[in-house]
């Protein structure tokens, strides 16, 4: 045992071996951000409070070892509902981080980031905007292009203004739309930069931004303020694109997103025509969404006719029940569509009893319509505001008119004489606004020798919500 001065020239005593040991533990488990992991996960948020305690007596009120602690700490905080400590633990690990590794440290970003999940679990989106602001100015002025993480972190930002979307108020809307569309944009530009224009690790960040443009569609088509707001040239301006205008305008930058795509994968050295057929699938999904049927039909039949040839197996077992599109995912190849089904558990299957197709969708917030439940925050049961069970058909479309240049392509892809079987909340509001919003779905059809086939849907449609609507 020995005596040492320290903190403001307090005397205590303190144990040299438990010093040497916690330097030891410091020195060999340092975290991806340089600082060391000094406590496990806890699920417990009194034993959280009293390691953090311990550690303050220790190593002082100021120390770096808190940091991390702190953070972990937050999260408890965070998951018990008490948002106002959370934010207090977060500050001050900030604080820490920014007084020893200096004010404009990337090591604080992990704790901006925290920041902005908390105030939006707590639903203050004026703070979280706030932080959303610095942590955008940050990655512009203050983050090189060759700084670490720095594509996850513009893309995680984009993610967070899409849930800006859903949760924020309503006149905040286009501002996380457009911000978000900014967002993936900078995250593309950064890893083409850092890698190659044809490197596939640009095509999740690719396809993020298609679903975008498409997100921003639906909001287009339902018109009212929101829709207003993004046909705007630029916020404010008053100088308005047509309706029309702007669909063609989202529609092509779609295809540019596409053809994109298509060039990665068509690399001359190893040029994938496996690939390449499902850049021509996810080509005729973009059509349909824009109501281009024909254009999508021929699509659907020159993808399923390449992908037949690597394999009539595979592709049957693709294109044998409809699907909600835009899918989630970008796949380039049909193994990974059929084991993405598996993992899932929750595709499109046909019912023994009925012959209907079993699908489900999972609307993610109240504030705006088709935006589909992302992994990255996955909603609870326990927030599940409504719930309505549909049948509806898919019409196909037939082999021999389907060769006819005069032939007008119905829309295969919306819902047709849609029925609720069951409802949660029986209002006639509540009836109303859900047959409003399963219009608003589109489908890849049922395909056989790659020509849409009718099908009988049954479709649970699940809202979630954080908000009082």
């Amino acid at each position: 045992m020995v005596r040492l001065l320290y903190n403001h020239g307090k005397i205590v005593t303190v144990n040299v071996c438990r010093i040497v040991l916690n330097s030891v533990v410091i020195l060999t488990s340092l975290s991806v951000v340089g600082q060391p992991t000094l406590l496990q996960r806890y699920d417990d948020l009194d034993n959280a409070i009293s390691r953090v305690e311990v550690l303050e007596q220790e190593y002082g009120q100021n120390s770096f070892a808190l940091a991390e602690p702190l953070a972990e700490l937050a999260g408890l905080y965070s998951e018990h509902g008490r948002y106002d400590d959370a934010y207090r633990a977060l500050d001050r690990a900030t604080l820490i981080i920014r007084r020893d590794r200096g004010l404009y440290t990337r090591e604080q970003i992990p704790f901006l980031r925290q920041k902005i999940e908390n105030f939006a679990a707590s639903l203050d989106w004026e703070n979280a905007r706030e932080q959303m602001e610095h942590i955008y100015w940050f990655y512009l002025q203050k983050s090189s292009i060759v700084a670490p993480n720095l594509i996850e972190d513009l893309l995680h930002l984009s993610d967070m203004h899409l849930r800006g979307v859903n949760e924020d108020f309503i006149i905040h809307q286009s501002y996380h739309f457009r911000r978000a569309l900014t967002l993936n944009w900078a995250a593309l530009a950064v890893a083409e930069k850092i890698h190659t224009s044809s490197d596939k690790i640009l095509v999740p960040i690719i396809y993020n931004l298609l679903k975008q443009y498409y997100l921003q569609l639906v909001a287009v088509n339902h018109g009212g303020s929101l829709g207003y707001q993004l046909r705007e040239i630029y916020p404010g301006s008053n100088l308005v694109r047509s309706r029309s205008d702007t669909r063609k305008y989202f529609y092509y930058m779609g295809r540019r997103l596409l053809n994109q795509l298509a060039a990665i994968y068509a690399d001359s050295d190893n040029s994938n025509i496996e690939a390449l057929a499902m850049v021509s699938l996810y080509t005729a999904d973009w059509q349909v969404m824009f109501g281009l049927h024909a254009e999508a039909l021929q699509s659907y039949r020159n993808s399923f006719k390449e992908l037949e040839e690597i394999s009539p197996n595979l592709v049957r077992a693709v294109f044998r029940s409809p699907r909600i599109i835009p899918v989630s995912d970008f796949y380039d190849s049909m193994l990974g569509v059929i084991e993405e089904d598996n993992t899932d558990g929750v595709t499109s299957r046909e019912d023994s009893k009925n012959s209907y197709y079993s699908l489900i969708f999972l609307e993610s917030g109240a504030g705006f319509p088709s935006l589909g439940q992302p992994a990255e925050f996955a909603m609870s049961e326990d927030i599940l505001s409504n719930r309505a069970l549909f049948t509806f058909e898919l019409p196909g479309v037939n082999s021999e008119e389907a060769d006819s240049q005069d032939f007008e392509v119905k829309p295969f892809s919306k819902a047709f004489d849609a029925e609720i079987l069951e409802i949660d909340n029986q209002s006639l509001a509540q009836f109303e606004k859900f047959n409003s919003r399963i219009q608003d779905l589109s489908f890849r059809p049922k395909l056989i020798e790659g020509v849409p086939k009718d099908s009988e849907i049954m479709l649970e449609y699940k809202m979630f919500s954080r908000l009082k609507e």
